[in-house]
């Protein structure tokens, strides 16, 4: 690391420490807080004074939100000023532990988010504060050198339903059959014979190709392989064409757990998926991303710190694109209740195939300029930017047509 900052508090907390590990790693400098004037005023090294004295260094004036140990509501839009403050609220998820309305999945959703109140949620906002306090540094002392990132794009693909049609039992292909009858869809009734006595590919089989597109940008694989529900279609975890799918996965990329709707609101559920799936595979899993992304704070991370799991990839919204903690950068979960950093390392995405096509409305020619929009916001804080794929979307079929080439022709651009 470079010359370190020196930083002024007039007190130690546990969330000004989280805040302030969060900017080392992203400007790859050392700050050393400092509550004593003296020592202060005394160093030469560059200074950030973190008080409402006038003081010598770049100053940012305390919310007061960094010194407190609870959870209370408060005019937001108050926190513009303090840029550690605002970076702390973003990235601990403050407000998603006050009453909120949900919908009808339970999930915490883009119109309730303080960003989309006031039109930023489509932007890496902290990222953008942290390039703003990072020049203002620069401006004072030139020579500080701060760490550089590359932005990088990278994709990750959940797969929900492994196969469209084939190797489900003869009850789902006879009730798709008459469902598809009362829709008059006759046309997927044809595909789901020809999948299903297998004298045709499966629509939703397209593991061959994504293989020889994707095995150099190594994409995630979530899977789900929880009971099956309502909201989890998935082959049994018995399955043997599901088995050799997942294992093949292994072979050249790296496979994490989806957990089941289901496993949401019970841990033991979540601990049996994530056993049968080590078991398959041999290894320990330790990444993870929400089925329906339904994260309810804290309980379904503290959950997921409890069975083994690491690494978490579920912080985005289903209904909006955008950036739910403000940022595109990896960053470790801060549980407000416990006033702690956690271990639980947070993979942010910003943009889902679902959201594009359902939620927005999009039709497939204007999806490419949505995401070149978020790809032009995160490339200017060289970010990472993370997309939610599905197998669906990526084949190409039916509803989805089209889809894949822009999806895939994004990622490989």
């Amino acid at each position: 690391m470079s010359t370190p900052i020196a930083l002024y508090t007039i007190q130690n907390s546990n969330r000004l420490f989280y805040v302030i590990n969060f900017l080392e790693g992203r400007l790859g400098v050392k700050f050393q807080v400092i509550t004593d004037y003296l020592e202060f005023n005394n160093t030469t090294h560059p200074k950030v004074n973190y008080s409402n004295q006038k003081w010598d260094g770049v100053s940012i004036h305390p919310h007061g939100l960094l010194y407190e140990n609870n959870i209370h509501s408060f005019d937001f839009a108050s926190l513009e000023k303090d840029v550690f403050s605002m970076i702390f609220f973003l990235l601990s998820r403050y407000e998603e532990y006050l009453p909120f309305e949900a919908d009808d999945h339970g999930r915490f959703t883009s119109k309730s988010s303080y960003l989309q109140s006031v039109d930023k949620l489509q932007i890496p906002y902290a990222d953008v504060l942290i390039e703003d306090f990072k020049n203002r540094i620069k401006e004072k002392y030139p020579k500080i050198v701060f760490q550089k990132h590359n932005f990088h794009k990278k994709l990750t693909i959940d797969i929900d339903q492994a196969f469209l049609f084939q190797h489900k039992s003869f009850i789902r292909f006879v009730g798709g059959n008459i469902k598809d009858a009362r829709h008059f869809n006759f046309r997927q009734i044809l595909q789901r014979k020809l999948s299903y006595f297998k004298l045709q590919k499966d629509p939703w089989n397209v593991y061959d190709e994504l293989e020889k597109k994707l095995r150099q940008h190594q994409p995630i694989f979530f899977l789900q392989v929880g009971e099956y529900g309502k909201f989890d279609k998935n082959l049994s975890i018995e399955n043997s064409a599901l088995r050799k799918l997942i294992r093949r996965l292994n072979t050249w990329t790296t496979v994490g757990l989806h957990p089941s709707y289901q496993s949401n609101q019970d841990i033991e559920m979540l601990k049996m998926e994530k056993t049968k799936l080590e078991e398959l595979l041999g290894k320990p899993i330790t990444k993870s991303r929400q089925h329906y992304i339904k994260l309810h704070l804290p309980q379904t991370y503290r959950n997921l710190l409890t069975i083994g799991i690491t690494d978490d990839y579920s912080m985005g919204f289903a209904d909006s694109i955008g950036f739910r903690a403000g940022t595109s950068f990896d960053f470790y979960w801060y549980d407000l209740l416990n006033e702690e950093q956690t271990n639980l390392k947070i993979h942010p995405f910003c943009v889902m195939d679902v959201t594009l096509k359902d939620y927005m409305k999009l039709r497939w020619e204007h999806g490419n300029f949505v995401l070149k929009r978020l790809e032009e916001d995160v490339q200017k804080v060289d970010g990472t930017m993370t997309l939610i794929a599905h197998n669906e979307s990526l084949s190409g079929y039916a509803e989805w047509a089209k889809w894949n080439e822009v999806l895939l022709d994004f990622v490989l651009s």
